[in-house]
């Protein structure tokens, strides 16, 4: 029997905003399980990277309970394992859709045998049912991952902090500088552990797989701002960090009267409803309006939809979402959220942009949403940029319908750029002859990439980079999909290659 994992999108769990954990595992009755035991192994090879977390938790009841287990990964992540022991033998789950994993894991569950139900929960988490976790035993799981350190300066990042006392703590990591070893007994990490990768020039290859850092534009205009509708996410799996996004809000605002002091605002929450909290000039947005802003607290659900039917009644030219872009309410992808996209850019809207915030996360959704429906598109940002920074780039203009090709490539990914500004860098996949030069132009412009910039690694690393790639162009087929058969088709598809 395999076990069944689920690795396709649903709403955010009610439990999410209970811990900022980047693992749990926590009983029905919201009991805690100790973490008595963390191992991760991982190796880097920039700019990929592949973990395997060997995770021991303690059940502490005189019970058999089913337990509800939670990981934050870092941005972009996907899991390839995920798996739990039983009677001294790993089980292995694997890809199945959503509705029969669902079905399988009430079976299993009715005939007490045991099932794992791995779920992404919204980004780049991912929630899983145990079951049975043995009175007063232990469980054991395994989850592996891959993702992409796709910054010129990108560091490898293990999410630790927030974790309560770890009994064992065991970290090794090759490919970086320095040990990047972390040994430590009853241990409350109060940091991640970073670890800067062996910088390679440009990427990887093995045969006929590469995947190279390119940086595609070198400057872009400017896009000045005017009037602008900040819309801030309010919802629940906003409120761990929920303090620090409105100071961002007015740090920000602070930023962008500075670089344009005639801009207006207006300032919105919104999480299942929408919520006007201020309206004027940027310069006029200070502690009491962020006071203001802070007192709605981060509750309830997340409903773009519902947002950008406010920016159809109350345009500006430009918007910009604070979120985190998990979509819990509301339309939340496809045709139908290209639509409010469309009726926006009918009643004035030109341009919006997002800035991501905390460690949950959807950029490939705000990615979906900022490009390719209005007169221009936006840029997603990290929040974690300075907030000069911040208001610098949302100041620029973006380059869209760049083309990627790769000469004599039998496939591509991504084949076209949108949003980027100078200095983004972009990870492309291609798959070439073994032997064949890799010769790539953006937007009709070759860039200059030499194969001895491309170091050559093992296959299953970048293999397994590259059946990411893969899906991501089947999601991208998804989202634009109109009929019922074809939706169903790539959905197959996507379960197939992952």
């Amino acid at each position: 029997m395999r076990l069944p994992l689920l690795l396709a999108v649903v709403s955010l769990s009610s439990f999410a905003a209970a811990s900022d954990a980047p693992v749990s595992l926590t009983a029905s009755d919201g009991t805690g399980l100790k973490l008595i035991k963390l191992q991760a192994r991982a190796v880097v090879m920039d700019p990929l990277a592949f973990t395997e977390l060997t995770l021991s938790f303690e059940n502490p009841l005189d019970r058999v309970i089913e337990g509800q287990f939670k990981v934050t990964l870092p941005a972009g992540a996907t899991v390839s394992r995920f798996a739990m022991k039983l009677e001294g033998r790993w089980q292995e789950g694997e890809v199945v859709e959503r509705q029969a994993a669902r079905r399988a894991y009430e079976d299993f569950l009715h005939r007490r045998q045991d099932p794992a139900l791995l779920e992404q929960s919204g980004g780049n988490e991912f929630t899983a049912k145990v079951f049975p976790i043995p009175a007063k035993g232990v469980k054991e799981v395994v989850l592996s991952y891959s993702h992409e350190l796709v910054a010129t300066t990108a560091d490898y990042v293990l999410p630790l902090k927030g974790l309560p006392e770890v009994g064992d703590l065991d970290v090794k990591v090759t490919g970086v500088t320095g040990d990047g070893v972390l040994s430590k007994k009853r241990f409350v990490p109060n940091a991640d552990f970073v670890a800067a990768p062996k910088r390679n020039q440009v990427g990887v290859r093995s045969g006929d797989l590469v995947a190279a850092r390119v940086i595609p534009v070198d400057g872009t205009g400017a896009d000045p701002l005017t009037a602008l509708t900040v819309l801030v996410d309010s919802s629940g799996s906003r409120a761990l960090g929920w303090r620090e996004q409105t100071a961002l809000v007015q740090q920000l605002l602070a930023a962008l009267a500075k670089q344009s002091p005639a801009l207006q605002v207006s300032v919105v929450a919104f999480d299942q409803e929408v919520s006007p909290i201020y309206s004027g000039p940027a310069t006029g947005f200070g502690d009491a309006q962020a006071k203001t802003l802070r007192a709605r607290r981060a509750l309830g659900a997340s409903n773009v939809e519902l947002a950008l039917k406010y920016l159809q009644g109350k345009p500006t030219p430009r918007a910009l979402l604070i979120t985190d872009g998990v979509m819990t309410a509301g339309v939340t992808e496809g045709p139908n959220l290209a639509a409010q996209l469309l009726k926006a850019k009918t009643a004035g809207v030109q341009r919006i942009d997002a800035i991501t915030v905390g460690g949950l996360r959807d950029e490939a959704a705000l990615a979906r949403l900022t490009t390719g429906s209005l007169i221009r598109d936006g840029a997603v940002l990290d929040g974690g940029l300075a907030p000069l920074e911040l208001a610098r780039r949302l100041g620029l203009a973006t380059k869209s319908k760049l083309e990627v090709k790769v000469e004599g490539a039998a496939a591509v990914w991504p084949t076209l750029l949108a949003g980027v500004q100078a200095g983004d860098a972009v990870l492309v996949y291609a798959q070439l002859k073994p032997g064949a030069q890799f010769k790539i132009s953006v937007g009709g412009k070759a860039l200059p990439v030499a194969d001895s910039q491309l170091a050559s690694i093992e296959r299953p690393l970048l293999e397994r980079a590259w059946a990411k790639a893969r899906i991501d162009s089947l999601q991208a087929q998804l989202d634009q999909a109109d009929g019922a058969p074809q939706r169903e088709k790539l959905k197959k598809d996507i379960v197939e290659v992952s």
